[in-house]
């Protein structure tokens, strides 16, 4: 089951309970390990969305699985998500949390792509100009993809800039396609 809306309430409500502790930061980590195991173990996902497995049984797994590398916090959190028969959306709340967390610290994710990978000098100028432009520090993801040809696609948030020669390529072949010789007679 895939629920935005309730994974972002369930996101915000243990986001707020770690700020108000001062635990935001671990609950992060814990979160992160979440989704890790979640991406890692199809058998996890399977025990997880399973309406033959009772509540009690699923809390026991996780205690058994993440036990002492969690939280308090995140561990109880877990289990009244499980209790409320909402574990299927587990791994949606915990990459909403890591939403709100970047967003609450001012941080904003930047995706390039470039031709090939880009050399450090480019990467830490590029790096500067983004952090100038957007106000916000900036984790780079970066991705090689040769069928641009060169120069670079920046996607941040809903903007994308994109300097790559294919798409230069394209608007020239739009631009010659467009005949504007008009013939005297």
């Amino acid at each position: 089951m895939n629920n935005p809306i309730l994974s972002i309430r369930y996101a915000q409500a243990l986001f707020s309970l770690a700020l108000e502790r001062g635990e935001a930061d671990k609950v992060r980590a814990d979160m992160e390990l979440i989704c890790k195991v979640h991406q890692e173990n199809p058998g996890f996902r399977q025990m997880l969305k399973s309406p033959v497995i009772n509540a009690d049984k699923k809390i026991s797994v996780m205690r058994g699985i993440f036990g002492e590398k969690i939280t308090k916090i995140s561990m109880t959190y877990i289990e009244i998500i499980i209790s409320r028969r909402r574990e299927s959306l587990l791994y949606q709340i915990a990459g909403q949390y890591e939403e709100l967390y970047l967003q609450n610290k001012n941080i904003k994710r930047a995706q390039i792509t470039s031709a090939a990978p880009l050399q450090e000098s480019v990467r830490s100028e590029l790096l500067k100009l983004l952090q100038e432009q957007t106000g916000a520090t900036i984790l780079l993801e970066e991705t090689v993809d040769p069928s641009i040809i060169g120069g670079v696609i920046v996607r941040i948030d809903n903007t994308v800039f994109d300097d790559s020669i294919i798409k230069k390529l394209k608007n020239l072949r739009k631009e010659f396609s467009v005949n504007e010789y008009i013939r005297e007679i």
